[in-house]
C-alpha cells in the first residue's frame, strides 16, 4: 500500500464502519451517443424510455459535457476526477501490448477511493484505460469484474479474441454467449441481485460498448426499430434499443431487491456522437472526435433519490469531472483537493444554484476549447471561433471580430489552464491519418488512373465491409 492510499484508509475509517448508511453509485456510460439519440435530450425518432425515466424520476443537464471528444481521456478524466490531460492521458491509447499506453498508475482513481471508504467495486463492460498488466481494473481499484474488456471497441455477436477484444472476467478470458450488450446488461443485474444479500454500499462502473462500431444488431431488435428511421441509421436505433432494454434491466433489479431508492444512478456517453455510425448531435456543430459542441456534449441525468426532486433542471455547464466528484463527496464526504469537478448535491437539492461562469476546458493536441458563461473560444480548425453559445447554438457565427475582448479573455483563461497540463505521454494514434487529410491537394487522372483509383477504393470499402462483419473494427478514433 503506497503513502496516499494509506492517509486514504485512516482518513476514511470512519466512512467505511458506516458504509451501508451511504449510497449505492451505479454510473451507467454509453460509447459514441449523440443528444439526439435518447429522448430527454431531444432524440425523437425511436424511443427509449427506461433511459427517459432517469431525467423524469432526477435531474437532467441543459449543458452536460465529456472532457474529451473521444473514448479513453474522457473515461480517464471521469474516473480521476481530474482534467485528463494533467497526467498527459490526452489521447487514445495504442490497441494492444505495443506500448504502456494506459491511464497513469500515479493517479488514485474513483473506485479506490469508494473502496477504501468501505465501498464494495465493480467493473461491467468497457475498460479502454490500458491492457499491460498493472493497467488492468482489478489493479486499478475494482474488486471485480462479472464481464468486460479492455480495448476500445469489440464485435457484438460471436466469441472475438485477440489483444483488447476478449472477453474477460476478473481478468480471466471467459466466451462470449449472445449479443454483447445483452450479456453485459445480465452480468451488471446479477452483481446488483448479489449486492442486495450484503449490507455493504457498492459502486458499479456500467460502461456498455453501445452504440460503438461494429453497428452489430440482432434481427430481433432491428424490427421494433420505427419505419419512418432512415435506412443508414437503423443500425444504430437497434443498438440504442438494445441499450436502453438493458439499462431497464438494471433499474427493475434495483426495484426488484428493495435497492432503488438508495442507489444514485447516472446515464451519460463518453463524448459526441459518432459520424460513421449515423449517431445524431442533433443542432449541435461537429461529431465525435471535434472539440465544437457535437464533439463533447453528453445526454445527461441523475436519479438520486431523497436529494433531486424529479424534474430538476440544471441549467449551469456540468462536466462528468462534476459526476465524480459528486460520487466521491456522496460516499466519503469530500471531494479531494486536487480533483477539478464540484459536487452537484447542494445543487440537486435546491439549495445552491452553481456558478454558470465558471470555466470549462478542452484540449486534444491541436483541437481545443474553452467554456465561460455563455461564451466559448473553439480552435478547431484555422483560426480559433468565438462563439455565444445562447444567441447560437450551432456555432455557426464567429464574433471574434465584434468582441475582440472578449476572445482575448477567453484566451488568457485558457493559456493559464494550459501552463497547468503535462505533455502528452504518447501520440495521437491517428495523427498520420489527419496529417493526411489535411494535406489533400487536388490531382490530375488520366483515364487509367481513374481506374486504378476507383479499383482501390473499392478494396478499400470491401475490406471495411469484410472488418464490420468479422467483428474487427478499425482503431478507435
Amino acid at each position: 500500500m503506497n503513502l496516499f492510499l494509506l492517509f486514504l484508509t485512516l482518513c476514511l475509517a470512519p466512512f467505511a464502519a458506516a458504509s451501508s448508511d451511504r449510497p449505492n453509485i451505479l454510473i451507467i456510460i454509453a460509447d459514441d451517443l449523440g443528444i439526439g439519440d435518447v429522448g430527454f435530450s431531444g432524440g425523437r425518432d425511436f424511443p427509449t424510455p427506461n433511459i427517459d425515466s432517469l431525467a423524469r424520476d432526477g435531474a437532467t443537464f441543459a449543458a452536460g459535457y465529456t472532457t474529451a471528444p473521444v473514448c479513453s481521456p474522457s473515461r480517464a478524466g471521469y474516473l480521476t476526477g481530474r482534467y485528463q490531460q494533467r497526467f498527459g492521458h490526452e489521447f487514445n491509447p495504442a490497441t494492444g501490448n505495443v506500448r504502456q499506453e494506459g491511464l497513469p498508475l500515479s493517479e488514485t482513481l474513483l473506485p479506490a477511493l469508494l473502496r477504501h471508504a468501505g465501498y464494495h467495486t465493480a467493473i461491467v463492460g468497457k475498460w479502454h484505460l490500458g491492457t499491460e498488466p498493472g493497467f488492468e481494473p482489478l489493479a486499478r481499484g475494482f474488486d471485480e469484474q462479472p464481464l468486460g474488456f479492455l480495448g476500445g471497441a469489440r464485435a457484438y455477436l460471436g466469441d472475438i479474441r485477440g489483444p483488447g477484444r476478449t472477453l474477460l472476467k476478473d481478468g480471466r478470458p471467459t466466451t462470449a454467449t449472445g449479443y454483447l450488450t445483452d450479456q453485459l446488461g445480465d452480468e451488471a443485474a446479477a452483481f446488483i441481485r448479489r449486492r442486495a444479500q450484503e449490507k455493504q454500499s457498492w459502486f458499479l462502473w456500467m460502461a456498455f460498448n453501445a452504440s460503438h462500431t461494429p453497428m452489430d444488431t440482432t434481427p430481433e431488435t432491428l424490427a421494433r426499430v420505427p419505419a419512418s428511421v432512415f435506412a443508414e441509421r437503423r443500425s444504430l436505433a437497434a443498438m440504442t434499443l438494445s441499450l436502453d432494454d438493458n439499462v431497464g434491466k438494471l433499474l427493475r433489479t434495483l426495484e426488484d431487491t428493495g435497492q432503488a431508492g438508495r442507489t444514485l444512478v447516472v446515464f451519460s456517453s463518453d463524448n459526441g456522437g459518432a459520424k460513421e455510425s449515423h449517431a445524431s448531435n442533433r443542432h449541435l456543430r461537429g461529431a465525435k472526435g471535434s472539440t465544437f459542441e457535437g464533439g463533447i456534449r453528453t445526454p445527461l441525468a441523475l436519479r438520486w433519490p431523497g436529494l433531486a426532486r424529479p424534474g430538476t433542471l440544471i441549467s449551469a455547464p456540468t462536466n462528468t469531472l462534476d459526476i465524480a466528484a459528486t460520487a466521491v463527496a456522496a460516499a466519503t464526504g469530500t471531494v479531494p483537493e486536487n480533483w477539478d469537478g464540484r459536487d452537484l448535491a447542494p445543487a440537486l437539492a435546491g439549495k445552491a444554484t452553481p456558478d454558470s461562469s465558471r470555466p470549462l476546458f478542452w484540449r486534444m493536441g491541436g483541437r481545443w476549447a474553452v467554456r465561460a458563461g455563455d461564451w466559448k473560444l473553439v480552435g478547431d480548425g484555422a483560426s480559433p471561433l468565438l462563439i455565444n453559445l445562447r444567441e447560437d447554438p450551432s456555432e455557426s457565427i464567429d464574433l471574434s471580430a465584434k468582441h475582440p475582448e472578449k476572445r482575448r479573455e477567453l484566451e488568457a483563461l485558457y493559456r493559464v489552464w494550459e501552463q497547468t497540463l503535462a505533455p502528452p505521454l504518447w501520440d495521437d494514434p491517428q495523427r498520420p491519418a489527419r496529417r493526411a487529410e489535411r494535406t489533400v491537394r487536388p490531382i490530375v487522372l488520366t483515364v487509367s488512373g481513374a481506374v486504378a483509383l476507383a479499383a482501390l477504393l473499392m478494396g478499400a470499402r470491401l475490406l471495411r465491409a469484410r472488418r464490420l462483419i468479422s467483428g474487427d473494427p478499425p482503431p478507435d478514433s
